[in-house]
């Protein structure tokens, strides 16, 4: 009998922290969606290659591989070669693109809720508990505050808040926020860094001190919902 298996996402836009993906395939390919190419399980981040891994099952088994991925796969913090196949265990950890993309591998059975505990836990433990993203509102609730934003300013903070203390690229920033014009196909002005920056004010001004957004050398943000202060690579952040 077919052991169930699923990937549990520990971080990784789209996707809600605790959301089960099931390897109900025989290959999955997880990578970055294009106008030419939707992988099976799709990642929102610059950094995720459109080809990036897969995973399929071959005699009750299943194995992870790269598929030569600019940024890497990475079980268990070692990083894969390209284009060889490596065994999944149960509670494995799966990640791309240097941590960005965080999952946990399960042939748990989904009815033994006893055994999925400890994976779920794991998760529950990096939730915050004081933070609650609406996106149906295009709210963020913090310690009973509640911040109203408009479609793009949400994806924006919906981005940083699930990246929250790590360095988010304004790349990144413009594939989430702007996907629209990143993947259409007319010849539409990339986005700005005006564009980018007026953004960041606005969402600043709205969150007040409740939330810190460095600036890292106007490479990207880091955003801290404890206001804590963060060095950059090579220097302190600054706001801009």
């Amino acid at each position: 009998m077919n052991v169930p298996a699923y990937l549990l996402v520990e971080r990784g836009t789209p996707f809600e922290e605790g959301a089960m993906i099931p390897l109900k395939k025989r290959e999955l390919m997880i990578g970055r969606k294009s106008n030419e190419w939707v992988p099976d399980v799709s990642f929102h981040n610059i950094y995720v290659s459109r080809k990036h891994a897969s995973i399929y099952t071959k005699n009750g088994n299943f194995f992870v591989t790269d598929a030569d991925s600019k940024h890497g796969t990475f079980v268990n913090n070692q990083r894969l070669q390209p284009n060889q196949a490596t065994l999944l265990r149960n509670g494995d950890k799966l990640a791309l693109a240097n941590n960005l993309i965080l999952l946990s591998f399960s042939s748990t059975n989904l009815d033994e809720t006893v055994d999925v505990a400890p994976m779920m836990k794991d998760v529950a433990n990096r939730e915050r508990k004081d933070v609650r993203l609406d996106p149906f509102q295009q709210e963020v609730i913090i310690k009973n505050s509640r911040y109203v934003f408009s479609e793009k300013e949400y994806k924006c903070i919906e981005l940083l808040i699930q990246n929250e203390q790590q360095f988010v690229s304004k790349e990144e920033v413009k594939e989430y926020v702007w996907s629209e014009r990143i993947h259409c196909d007319e010849q539409i002005p990339d986005v700005s860094a005006e564009e980018v920056n007026a953004l960041m004010y606005r969402i600043r001004k709205k969150t007040g001190e409740e939330i810190s957004i460095k600036s890292i050398r106007g490479k990207g943000f880091i955003l801290s919902l404890e206001n804590e202060e963060y060095e950059s690579l090579g220097g302190k952040p600054v706001d801009g």
